[in-house]
């Protein structure tokens, strides 16, 4: 589906991502984890067009998008953020069909009717006239799950999605990020809760210092770390 290669990314004269070469296949669950500033968040942001590379290669479905992203492509990748991102003068249903209306994927009735099944399933149908304000950190965040999966994508990028909320609220979020898993949704996620890394991670990529250090199996590398970063970095997590 992504492939890098050779990817890097400056802001002015910062290398936040140093040759990055990537493959992330259908079907796979890959977590990005790393300290903070290891750029991360901004990798995510390079595969979806959010930034655009400094030098380097980002394929999607063998198509290079490095340049200029293709808007028919990207419809087929779905970006869910930290801070939700919802619109505040919006309902939740205004919210969830704004882009497959406006997109043309959907008429207004078939994405009310899509949008309401996704709301019952998440248990939030009777806040689907209720405005962000109104909302929990996690109900939030599962609108914003629900308002990527309405158009129907191929792959969903998660950018640290639990870091905003409350620990009691984090679990409901997670959960459903499983039961997407279950369905075989091709995700890329980036998270500090390694606990859910381990759980949910058919590949675990470590990043330091804009770069790829490790990556493998999730026993590969929180059982068995190669390299005196990841082994540091796995060190100060456990001491906190």
């Amino acid at each position: 589906m992504f492939k890098t290669v050779k990817l890097n990314k400056n802001f002015d004269k910062v290398k936040v991502l140093k040759n990055i070469n990537l493959e992330i296949k259908k079907g796979e669950r890959v977590v990005i984890i790393g300290p903070s500033g290891s750029g991360k968040s901004t990798l995510l942001r390079c595969l979806n067009g959010l930034e655009k590379v400094s030098s380097g290669k980002v394929f999607f479905e063998e198509k290079d998008i490095s340049k200029r992203a293709n808007r028919d492509i990207l419809k087929k990748c779905g970006m869910v953020f930290q801070s939700f991102n919802l619109f505040e003068n919006l309902t939740v249903l205004e919210n969830i069909t704004l882009a497959p209306v406006k997109t043309k994927l959907l008429t207004q009735k078939e994405a009310e009717k899509k949008a309401l099944e996704y709301l019952e399933k998440i248990q939030l149908k009777d806040k689907k006239n209720s405005y962000p304000c109104d909302l929990s950190g996690g109900q939030k965040q599962r609108v914003a799950i629900v308002r990527a999966l309405i158009m129907n994508p191929d792959i969903l990028l998660f950018d640290e999605p639990t870091s905003a909320l409350d620990a009691e609220m984090i679990e409901e979020v997670l959960d459903l990020m499983k039961s997407l898993a279950d369905t075989g949704m091709t995700m890329v996620v980036v998270t500090h809760e390694l606990g859910f890394a381990k759980e949910f991670a058919t590949r675990v990529i470590f990043m330091a210092d804009g770069q790829i250090l490790e990556q493998g199996t999730s026993k590969q590398i929180f059982e068995n770390p190669k390299t005196d970063r990841l082994k540091l970095f796995l060190s100060k997590i456990k001491e906190v």
